[in-house]
Formats: structure tokens, sequence, C-alpha cells
């Protein structure tokens, strides 16, 4: 299917993604939210794609949201009150909370099609990797994040860069964050918006592995075959069972494995993995 902003290429079991909107180095606005969405809904759906790889167009990744349709969403906020004097931020945050509806209505603010790409990434029941070619800003740093796994080439520029623009992240950084680096890291990359590069974003452990630029898609595309050639359905339950260990205690996480491991236990990939195992060969996994 041909799409305007992102290209879409299927190699082998892989599902390659890269947006592609070099005048805007890759901005990311609602048709290309749109198109995202749409390629990761036909990859869950899909028995025969098993893997996705998010890149972008050199020489960027993703710039994050589109800073012209920005402006001229301020302009149509020129009619609104201004904030109150006198009231502390929290004050007037916590008032706005207090206001909101339990769920919000697709469509509004709160749910808009490009800052739930991130979520939709996180949400993904098949393995994600981040190919992070170039400079990946604001909401593009987000969206690496939300992917499984992050290479980076050596060129890479991340940067949480929303308070430069008098911003707060609001694509789900504020989650992501303290779980991979710690409080500390989290408030100094927030608060200053500095751009790091590769070998800062490793340090971190924001990134898994960095690369030679050349190499970036070769070194991802190698990774993204191995772990899509696995036994992805019980990657699923990983995934799954990783992410709500991180609200409970050992003893929960150990109970809440328990059902996951007797999932496992009936899939085909389990079977064959013992098989294989007991024949002394290597495992050919169908992911179901």
């Amino acid at each position: 299917m041909g799409y305007k902003f992102i290209d879409a290429q299927e190699i082998g079991a892989v599902l390659v993604l890269t947006m592609d909107d070099p005048p805007t180095r890759n901005s990311i606005g609602e048709e290309m939210a749109g198109e995202l969405n749409q390629e990761i809904d036909r990859l869950e759906g899909s028995s025969q794609l098993r893997a996705l790889v998010l890149t972008g167009r050199d020489p960027s990744f993703c710039s994050g949201a589109n800073v012209k349709r920005m402006d001229d969403a301020n302009q149509s906020r020129e009619s609104e009150p201004p904030l109150p004097e006198g009231v502390l931020p929290w004050e007037v945050l916590e008032q706005r909370w207090a206001e909101m509806p339990e769920v919000a209505d697709e469509g509004t603010e709160e749910i808009d099609d490009v800052r739930f790409v991130p979520l939709r990434l996180h949400e993904l029941q098949k393995p994600s990797i981040a190919a992070v070619n170039g400079y990946a800003m604001g909401l593009g740093m987000g969206i690496a994040l939300s992917c499984d796994i992050r290479i980076a080439s050596e060129k890479v520029g991340m940067s949480e860069m929303f308070v430069r623009r008098g911003l707060i992240p609001a694509d789900g950084s504020c989650w992501q964050l303290p779980r991979l680096i710690g409080l500390g890291n989290t408030m100094m990359l927030q608060y200053t918006g500095d751009i790091m590069d590769a070998d800062e974003a490793f340090r971190l452990g924001i990134v898994n592995r960095v690369t030679p630029h050349e190499e970036l898609m070769d070194t991802t595309l190698e990774l993204a075959k191995r772990i899509g050639d696995g036994a992805t359905y019980s990657m699923a339950l990983i995934k799954r069972l990783v992410q709500q260990s991180l609200y409970v205690d050992f003893a929960e996480s150990l109970r809440l494995a328990g059902p996951a491991q007797d999932i496992a236990r009936r899939t085909e990939d389990h079977k064959e993995g013992v098989r294989a195992f007991v024949e002394k060969r290597r495992p050919s996994f169908v992911g179901k």
C-alpha cells in the first residue's frame, strides 16, 4: 500500500517502517501517525509478520511533533483566558486533573493520534526494535523509547526537547525514563532538553547498542530476524509480565508468572522447542 509519510517494507517476517518526510526531518503529525497505526495494526493481525523495525529517512529518525502546527494551534488559543495569577502550577494542574473524565474520548487532546503512537508501540504484542539513525527529538525520542529495543547509529542525537518549547513531555517519557535511567537522570534530561550523543545514550541505558551509521540497518535487521524467528507468542507473554511486574513485589510477580507459563506450555512453539532439544537440532518456531 502506498503512503505519503511512511515507507513500509517486508523483509521476510520483519516489517520495516520508515518515517519518511524529509522536508520536516520526519516530524510526526496526524497523517504520519495514522499511517503508522494502520501498519502496526496490520502487523499485529498478521501470522506471517512477526517483528517490527521502526526507523527514519536519513538524516533524522524523527524530529518530534510538527512545530508549525503548534504555532497554528497557539493562534487558535489566543481567545483562551490566561492562567490564574498567584496560583502555583501544581494547584492549577490538580484542578485540571480533577475535572478530567474517567476515560478520554478518542480525538480529544488527551488522546490525540500523534501522542497515541508511543502507547500503541508499548502495547504491541510482537517484538519491536527502533533503528535510531539520527536525531530523535521530543516525541521522536518518546517513539524510540516505546520500542522494546533501541539500536543507535553513532550519528544519533536524542533530546527531551519539550522544555525548550515551554512544554512538558506528554508522550509517555515521564513514565518510561524513570524506569530506564532513574529519577535524577530523568529530571536532568527533561529540565535541560540537552541533546545526548549516542555514547551518552548508551551509557545511560537508553539505547542497547551503538553501531557505525552504515551498519545500522544490517545490525538491526539481523537482530530483528533472529528475534522474529523465535517463540514470539512467548515473547508477548514476557513483555506483558515484565510490564505488570513494574507495579508489584517479587512474590506477586512470581504469582502472575504462573498463568503465563501455563499458557506458554500450550503453544506449538513450546512443544517444538522440547522436541528440538531431544532431537538435538535447531527449533523451528511458528509464533503460536
